[in-house]
Formats: C-alpha cells, sequence, structure tokens
C-alpha cells in the first residue's frame, strides 16, 4: 500500500508550485544588496539630433525644452498611428521593499490588439523564466512558467496580473508595459503637476542609448503620495519618436527603478498566433 504522505496529484503539485512562485512575474533571487546595472545610456554634449535644417526636428528640440505635455501628447498620436506590435529587449532593475535587486533582461513579443505581452528571461532569471499575458485569454490571467524541472513537472502557473501577491514583488504590473503605457503614465503625472502649478521641466541635453540618439528630458516634482518619484527622466529615440528609457528616484535620491528598451523593431508582423503557450515554450495542462 503506497503511502499517502508521498501521493501527490497534479493538482497538489500546482498549489505547491503556486506558493512557491508567488509573484515570479518580477521576483528575483533573495538577496539582500543589489548594484546598480549598468546604464546603457553615453552623453553626448552639443551634438545635433537629424539634419539641421529639419523643421520637424527643430520643433520636436523647442518641445522638448518648453513644453514637455505637448511632446508627450505629439509621442502618443504618432504611436497610434503607426505601430501595432514590436519585439525588443527589455532591461529592467527596481527596487523591492528598500531592496535594489539585480538588473534583469529579456526578450519581448508585443501587439498592442488584442494587448499581448510575451516574455522571456535572457538574464538573471527568477525562478520563473517565461510569462505570457493576452488580454481577454485564459480568464485574463497571465501565464508564467517555472523554470528547469518545475516549468516541466506542472507546466504553467496561472496568476490574476494585479493580485496583492504578484505586486508585493514588482513595481508594475504586466498590464502597464509597453511604449504606450508609459507615454500615458508620463502625461498623467505631467498634468497633474501642472494643475497644481508645481514641478520642474527640464531638457537635459542629448545622449546614446543602444548606439540611438535620444533626447534626455527630465521631471522634477515636489513630495506627495500621489506623484510616483522625486525625479523622472525619460529618453526619446527621435527616429522612432517614443520613450526608450525612463528613471526614476525618490525623495532621498535613491533608484526607484530604471527602464530601457533595445534592439527594438516596430510592425515585424506578430499575430495572436505569435501569443499561444505552445509558440512560447510553454504547456498549458489542463
Amino acid at each position: 500500500m503506497k503511502s499517502k504522505i508521498f501521493c501527490f496529484t497534479n493538482r497538489r503539485v500546482r498549489i505547491i508550485v503556486g506558493l512557491l512562485l508567488v509573484g515570479m512575474f518580477t521576483v528575483q533571487c533573495t538577496r539582500s544588496h543589489a548594484i546598480r546595472g549598468r546604464s546603457p545610456i553615453i552623453a553626448l554634449s552639443g551634438e545635433i539630433i537629424g539634419d539641421i535644417g529639419s523643421e520637424e526636428q527643430q520643433e520636436v528640440e523647442q518641445l522638448a525644452r518648453t513644453n514637455h505635455i505637448k511632446l508627450l501628447k505629439k509621442a502618443l498620436e504618432n504611436y497610434r498611428d503607426n505601430y501595432r506590435d514590436y519585439t525588443c529587449i527589455f532591461v529592467k532593475q527596481e527596487r523591492i521593499n528598500g531592496v535594489l535587486k539585480p538588473q534583469q533582461e529579456m526578450s519581448v513579443k508585443f501587439l498592442d490588439e488584442p494587448f499581448s505581452v510575451s516574455m522571456r528571461w535572457i538574464k538573471n532569471a527568477p525562478t520563473a523564466d517565461r510569462v505570457l499575458f493576452v488580454k481577454g485569454k485564459y480568464n485574463n490571467m497571465m501565464l508564467i512558467k517555472p523554470k528547469g524541472f518545475l516549468g516541466g513537472l506542472v507546466g504553467v502557473v496561472r496568476r490574476v496580473p494585479n493580485s496583492p501577491d504578484v505586486m508585493a514583488n514588482t513595481l508594475k504590473s504586466i498590464t502597464d508595459f509597453g511604449f504606450k503605457n508609459t507615454i500615458i503614465n508620463l502625461l498623467k503625472t505631467y498634468e497633474l503637476a501642472a494643475s497644481r502649478h508645481e514641478g520642474v521641466s527640464k531638457f537635459v541635453g542629448y545622449a546614446r542609448l543602444d548606439g540611438r540618439k535620444v533626447l534626455v528630458l527630465k521631471r522634477v516634482l515636489p513630495p506627495r503620495k500621489d506623484y510616483p518619484a522625486k525625479s523622472i527622466t525619460w529618453y526619446l529615440d527621435l527616429e522612432y519618436f517614443v520613450p526608450v528609457g525612463i528613471e526614476a528616484t525618490d525623495w532621498n535620491n535613491n533608484l526607484i527603478y530604471s527602464y530601457f528598451y533595445k534592439n527594438i523593431k516596430f510592425n515585424v508582423g506578430l499575430t495572436p498566433e505569435d501569443f499561444t503557450p505552445q509558440a512560447n515554450g510553454m504547456n498549458l495542462k489542463k
């Protein structure tokens, strides 16, 4: 007669693994300290972006100096008019519960309609190394694949993207991912500060990010609970006209988060078929 102590059903295994994977969308390997990841930004002093005679380039630089809200609205309109999908390498580092976590890198596929995100870790993967979320699919849950033998054992674990267990280990839900959401969230902060006549907007200058020239812009805010950070620095790629990097610090000048996009390829022809579990190395068991 087999001992019931070691007789695990697949459901029990999933429950156990689920407990181990609480918040595994972004949870890091346990460490008390982490070194801030190497910044991909290279400063450029006095360089001119694009052709000197370009009226559009001159308008963008003027807005960078004088009106970030109008610049962001222009970027949002451009995104909606021109982009529907992309692939990239996403580099992120976050401070969770006062601890700066190691910098991660992941390969990303993104589709606007329906909102679809696939992430595969390529550096500093947490216990889970693949995540998939498709709005309206799988009861609006994200699918999380444990790395190693656990992934082969249970297939995937399902989690609500903004559930308390997930958000206890990440600053942003997967539903906030992407260029469009970054622009929209920046706009909300700028417009809130403008309604109060607070904060300072700065044009910092030019830089390179992933070999591409960008404008560097900064917003500094007073200490309020409904502001996400003291300073928000973002990097606008003028060819793509999207923020390809964003960094935030708190009122003690500690890094809250840094997010950078590299090796970006827009409109590569992704379809919903590219966002199935099978297409992303996931075994979705019943």
